[in-house]
């Protein structure tokens, strides 16, 4: 069940907005500036929180995200502390991040020791600009605050972690499994292009970079989320619904320096050739909820100076310190359609809502009463991707 929920609430929730995102991307990618980072809470570390990335400055950052729950993370441990061990007079700070409590996690170190810093309490927005799919997942950062690359702690390396302090790019290799086995293979053993998907169970593991991705167990959404970017909407006709709701393992190199265009198209080729699915990006005049402030609204929300985080207890849906779009996604997980933010607040909010006893028919006055908010069906043009499967 923890593990379903988290996995819900990276579904349900957005980062919480600052002014910092303006010039930081949303979501991690390689080669690309990391996204905000704000940890509400640090054990085993010099600092009680982490507001930003200025107190990591100059030093290289391997973010592990695992749970107490999860088995893969915990056989995990002994490697990490190898590694945190060796480059303990090094400019490089190892930081496993949870959404579990503090307790919890306390508890579970009395038997199972952390060498790096540990961030239990952590926001879904720190999961999602991450792209944390599944556990363990660790994104490697330079000294420079720039991705190397979005992998899996059980392929990390020695050389892995000097490159990272060097800033230079990591060498390509699998998922999971041991690192040594790719340092030996042979020159020019690695494919110029690869398209690779076959069914498999459940599983969780992503590892991506500029031109690469490797999935372990995942659905097909996060291989279109990879390609096209987050979309508004997502459409799956009838036909279709059985292969995307499948899970696969799946493997994408493209060259580097031939074009997004050309990447994109490479993809769904291979898609459409294993799995008889065309996919197709739109832009669509459609109907959708709006979230606006009501007369005399917003009221009962709190101005932040600084951001903070977003997360749910129980029913109830608490942002410390973040915008209105947190609310539109979790409005949008009980509507089941689309909620845009048109409130035209801006800045850091604290605030809650609670989703107890939610009806959609008193949804305006829940709001109303609770935030000043309203909801509206408003024309919006919205970008849409449709996935079809014609008859062969």
């Amino acid at each position: 069940m923890k593990k379903a929920g988290a996995l819900l609430l990276m579904m349900m929730m957005l980062a919480a907005c600052s002014d910092r995102t303006a010039v930081r991307p949303r979501f991690a990618k390689a080669g690309q500036t990391a996204p905000e980072l704000r940890l509400p809470n640090l054990l085993n570390a010099p600092l009680p929180e982490l507001r930003n990335w200025e107190a990591l400055k100059g030093k290289a950052v391997v973010l592990e995200f695992w749970a107490t729950w999860c088995e893969s993370c915990v056989d995990s441990i002994p490697r990490l502390n190898d590694l945190a061990d060796k480059f303990s007079a090094y400019p490089v700070v190892f930081i496993s991040v949870t959404d579990e409590t503090e307790r919890d996690v306390k508890d579970f170190l009395q038997t199972h020791p952390m060498r790096g810093w540990v961030a239990p309490e952590a926001g879904a927005e720190v999961f999602r600009a991450f792209r944390v799919y599944g556990r363990p997942h660790t994104v490697l950062v330079t000294r420079h605050g720039v991705v190397a690359e979005l992998t899996d702690p059980r392929s990390l390396s020695e050389d892995d972690i000097r490159r990272l302090m060097n800033d230079a790019p990591s060498a390509p290799g699998p998922a999971a499994g041991p690192a040594a086995s790719r340092a030996a293979a042979p020159a020019g053993a690695e494919p110029m292009a690869e398209f690779y998907i076959s069914e498999a169970a459940p599983g969780g593991s992503v590892s991506c970079g500029a031109n690469q991705l490797r999935a372990s167990g995942m659905p097909l959404k996060y291989a279109l989320d990879f390609i096209f970017g987050a979309a508004d909407k997502l459409e799956v006709r009838p036909e279709a619904a059985r292969a995307m709701n499948g899970y696969y393992d799946m493997r994408l190199r493209f060259p580097e320096g031939r074009g997004e265009a050309l990447r994109r198209e490479f993809f769904l080729k291979g898609l459409e050739t294993a799995l008889g699915l065309k996919v197709k990006e739109l832009r669509r005049e459609t109907e959708v909820y709006v979230l606006r402030a009501a007369p005399g609204g917003p009221v009962n929300i709190k101005k932040r100076n600084t951001p903070g985080n977003a997360r749910f207890e129980g029913q109830t849906c608490v942002v410390e310190g973040g915008s209105f779009a947190t609310l539109c996604e979790a409005l949008r997980t009980r509507l089941g359609e689309l909620v845009l933010d048109e409130t035209k607040v801006d800045g850091s909010y604290s605030y809650t809502f609670d989703f107890k006893d939610w009806d959609k028919k008193d949804f305006n006055a829940q709001l109303g009463g609770q935030l000043g908010l309203r909801l509206e069906k408003k024309l919006r043009k919205i970008r849409v991707l449709e996935v079809s499967r014609p008859a062969p």
